[in-house]
């Protein structure tokens, strides 16, 4: 009986994640004819999904009880959480500003779930990739966290205008980021690039690199991910956690793209 509950955690939290998936799904829906209001809730929730797609997999693997079945389904609400989902905020975001025709907008914003979907299926069928320390492209989970922060960032600017950010950690974050991504053709750009190297052979570290074992490694890795989460719950409290959320997803994308054709040139 035991044994049983403890096989059901990991799919639970799996299906919790799919779950959220479906919730943003409605909330973008909603906010169709309701000016919006449900898109950021619809983001966050996403934020959660991704937690917890990072939970399961080490919860099976802390019971010793993975299975081809949690692999598959959670494979399926990856496919939703963190494929189709961005697709859909991408389509309510630029279909609001008009900006494209209705055709051309829906093959744009299609590109999350079709190269999601690519990546996912490459992922499953590669088994060396799954018991890599690294990823071979970047993991769906990051793409859709970078979409989701690069909403949240673009829905909460008007506000930074009439509050000004007064921490100047956190506003010279904002400064840097209002450089980099002046107007929405560049939220575009930098969503569908991030959705590119879903596919590329591209080095991503998996995050958070914590396991349950204690070494100098793990213990590093640990340190690195208390600060974030220290400089995260700050800027929360602070009412920024957008501009740090995206700034330390910039540097995710970018840092690890620049080491990987860094490695490139110096074996060359």
């Amino acid at each position: 009986m035991v044994l049983n509950f403890k096989k059901t955690i990991p799919n639970a939290i799996t299906l919790s994640n799919l779950f959220l998936g479906f919730v943003s799904l409605v909330l973008i829906a909603l906010s169709i004819s309701s000016s919006g209001q449900h898109i950021i809730t619809s983001c966050y929730l996403i934020l959660i999904a991704a937690f917890l797609d990072v939970l399961d997999g080490k919860v099976a693997r802390k019971l010793n009880i993975s299975s081809n079945f949690g692999k598959e389904i959670d494979s399926l609400a990856d496919l939703i959480s963190f494929c189709l989902v961005p697709s859909f905020l991408l389509f309510y975001w630029y279909n609001q500003l008009n900006v494209f025709e209705l055709v051309p907008l829906i093959a744009i914003c299609s590109c999350p779930l079709i190269f999601g979907a690519i990546r996912l299926a490459k992922y499953n069928a590669m088994r060396n990739m799954r018991e890599s320390i690294q990823y071979i492209g970047m993991p769906t989970p990051a793409n859709a966290i970078f979409i989701c922060s690069l909403i949240l960032y673009a829905s909460y600017f008007p506000i930074r205008l009439i509050q000004p950010i007064e921490n100047i950690l956190f506003q010279n974050m904002y400064l840097f980021l209002e450089i980099v991504i002046s107007n929405e053709f560049i939220i575009l750009f930098l969503s569908l690039f991030s959705s590119l190297l879903l596919l590329s052979r591209v080095n991503y570290e998996k995050f958070p690199l914590i396991s349950f074992r204690i070494d100098r490694r793990n213990t590093i890795d640990l340190i690195k991910l208390i600060l974030f989460l220290i400089i995260l719950f700050s800027s929360v409290f602070l009412r920024c956690h957008d501009i740090v959320l995206l700034f330390f997803m910039l540097i995710y994308i970018y840092g690890n793209l620049v080491k990987y054709f860094y490695r490139k040139l110096k074996n060359t």
